[in-house]
């Protein structure tokens, strides 16, 4: 069991839980991360020049997208609790040949200027915070006014899929990586608005994957969150889960693996001009 699974600070756990994660993240069957990242930029509308800040970069999905448009001229920088993301998220700027960085900082907590970035992204991230509302105000502070907020959420999940709710909510762990789900974006509106920010809008992006097999797509589960609590159980609860799941998969099973569709809420908001 990992030094950090039980007890201790929960942002301690969850960046433990994303280092261990991290070498696979998104990277095992699709990856769906990145695709959702082009489409927040997208809808961010990040233009060359202008100083992007991305809260909860992981490994770099919607930051090196950010990077890309905003150019030599721009300032990107991607902040996570996880120090494996970050080195990863740098890395990948690196390889790229992108200019911007990448920091370990608390979103809540952020160590930056009032009003010092055009736009703020957060891809998949809100969800984690134990306080979304102290995130969501630190965002609204070092965006300039008149600036953007583009926000992620998963939204419906696919009904071919929803068995494993029921499989993964037994398993019993003193701590899930999920606060709240946010997957309602009035949800998500209301914490924006409650910050300050104005003229939220909102769209529903799909994208299909599919997983080869089984094992890839248990190895799938250990790369993100959920990984927090099944790295707790003991060896007879996985095996019985992994019973358990592997007759539902057979039951779904079509030519060439297992397809799933993935939804994401895409929200954006604007920090009101200055008076």
């Amino acid at each position: 069991m990992p030094d950090d699974a039980q007890g201790g600070d929960p942002k301690a756990w969850l960046a433990g839980v994303f280092d261990r994660a991290a070498p696979t993240y998104d990277r095992v069957g699709d990856s769906y991360h990145d695709v959702f990242g082009e489409r927040l930029v997208d809808l961010a509308g990040v233009e060359p020049g202008s100083s992007v800040l991305d809260v909860a970069c992981g490994r770099g999905a919607a930051l090196l997208p950010a990077a890309r448009r905003a150019g030599e001229r721009g300032h990107v920088l991607g902040v996570d609790l996880s120090p494996a993301m970050v080195g990863l998220a740098a890395q990948a700027l690196v390889d790229a040949g992108l200019a911007g960085e990448a920091r370990v900082m608390d979103a809540e907590r952020l160590e930056l200027p009032d009003g010092s970035f055009d736009t703020a992204l957060c891809a998949f991230g809100l969800f984690f915070f134990p306080d979304p509302e102290a995130a969501v105000a630190e965002v609204f502070r070092v965006v300039r006014a008149g600036g953007r907020v583009a926000v992620s959420t998963w939204g419906p999940e696919d009904e071919r899929w929803s068995w494993e709710d029921d499989v993964f909510a037994t398993l019993n762990a003193d701590r899930r990586a999920i606060v709240r789900p946010f997957d309602d974006p009035r949800d998500i509106e209301t914490v924006l608005n409650g910050a300050g920010l104005t003229d939220v809008t909102h769209r529903l992006d799909d994208h299909d994957v599919s997983f080869d097999d089984e094992d890839t797509w248990w190895a799938w589960k250990w790369s993100y969150s959920l990984r927090g609590v099944l790295e707790v159980q003991d060896e007879a609860t996985l095996a019985s889960l992994r019973r358990t799941a592997s007759e539902r998969l057979q039951a779904q099973k079509e030519v060439g693996g297992f397809p799933c569709r993935l939804t994401a809420n895409l929200v954006t908001a604007h920090r009101p001009d200055a008076d």
